[in-house]
């Protein structure tokens, strides 16, 4: 169909449409199912032990009530990126077993000052103190490389949800193609977002087939839980979600005869269930901390700005980039945390004929007091 008549496409029943009434999550969160995206199941790697128990009991009970699934495209894309989260663990504690720290030394001409003396004195008590912190560090570090592919969360994962994972053979895979290229075109949610990616451009319309077809199958309103706030899931209000996109909910609403839609984050699905108030505080501070920027806002970013070649760009001997690529380094955003002043910024690899390489998430902190160390971090995204 032409663009000048999809909206009959995107809404085929308009007076069902325009009737429907979405039932509330807490009226039927106790029949939903609730199905889990990538970035939730990756978000435990990044908080504590604490919040983790407390994710187990709650999928542990979902599962128990046959509730609870994981499409298969989702644990493809978790499985692609498990690995990088635990890399950002061990690199993370790597760099801090390195780092260098910054003594007042030896100046014989203040060896008569009482202070003085006070400082060299206290500076020996920090050698010592700082050895042992990174000794136990490296041990710290032993340890995590011990976990193998047994880790906290993967062994959570096995316990609880090894046999929730959908299986996806019964999808039509010719169709969910050319379905892609039909919302591609005409800019029906969900994917349309990621069409210029260089891979998984259907990851998400996979999902949403899988969520469509779980539904169908089970004839029940679905929870789909995840970080991402692309617009072509969300409604927005400036830059923040507001609503889930009503194309979706009246695709579900059409392909389900009447069930309801909803998206939730993992914190929202915890306080809807009732877990500990702290607990849900604590993971959606988490999710605000590692919220990712999507491709295409990625991509956006980077028309603001043209790739420098120079050789000497700190950022570029960080990140060992050859001298013959060209950096876009977009600033992200700033904030105060944790004793480090520190600016994030996106920094795109480029080839000399504009072709991306690499993207970067870039971190660049200074502490909030002296001496003032300086530190720079990236991860591959």
């Amino acid at each position: 169909m032409s663009k000048e008549f999809s909206k009959k496409e995107i809404y085929p029943s308009p007076k069902a449409s325009f009737g429907f009434a979405l039932e509330a999550i807490s009226e039927i969160k106790h029949e939903a199912l609730v199905v889990l995206d990538a970035n939730v199941l990756l978000l435990p790697f990044t908080t504590n032990v604490k919040n983790v128990q407390a994710i187990k009991e709650l999928y542990t009970r979902l599962s128990k009530n046959d509730q609870l699934f994981l499409p298969a495209q989702a644990v493809r894309e978790y499985l692609d990126n498990r690995a990088i989260k635990i890399t950002d663990i061990n690199e993370a504690l790597q760099k801090k077993s390195n780092q260098n720290f910054n003594y007042v030394g030896i100046h014989p001409l203040l060896e008569s000052l009482a202070e003085y003396k006070e400082v060299i004195a206290l500076e020996e008590s920090l050698k010592t103190a700082i050895k042992n912190y990174q000794a136990k560090i490296r041990e710290t570090l032993s340890a995590v490389q011990a976990w193998g592919w047994n880790d906290p969360v993967s062994k959570m994962y096995h316990e609880v949800l090894a046999d929730r994972i959908l299986d996806d053979d019964a999808l039509d895979f010719d169709n969910i193609e050319k379905d892609l290229k039909r919302r591609n075109e005409l800019n029906i949610p969900p994917g349309y977002k990621d069409k210029n990616k260089d891979q998984n451009q259907a990851g998400d319309l996979v999902i949403w087939h899988e969520i469509l077809n779980l539904a169908k199958t089970k004839d029940k309103h679905l929870i789909f839980v995840s970080v991402d706030e692309k617009t072509d899931w969300w409604h927005q209000s400036g830059k923040s979600p507001l609503y889930p996109r009503f194309e979706l909910v009246d695709e579900f609403r059409e392909a389900t005869k009447g069930k309801s839609f909803h998206i939730v984050s993992l914190s929202k699905l915890l306080d809807i269930f009732d877990t500990d108030s702290e607990v849900v505080k604590s993971v959606k501070i988490t999710e605000e901390e590692v919220k990712f920027i999507t491709d295409s806002e990625i991509k956006n970013s980077h028309i603001q700005g043209k790739a420098s070649f120079d050789p000497n760009d700190e950022y570029r001997k960080y990140l060992k980039i050859p001298v013959e690529h060209g950096l876009i380094t977009t600033h992200v955003k700033w904030s105060v945390k944790g004793g480090y002043d520190t600016d994030t910024y996106i920094i795109a690899e480029m080839d000399k004929a504009g072709n991306l390489v690499n993207k970067y998430n870039f971190f660049d902190s200074t502490k909030t007091s002296a001496p003032f160390d300086r530190e720079l971090y990236a991860e591959k995204i």
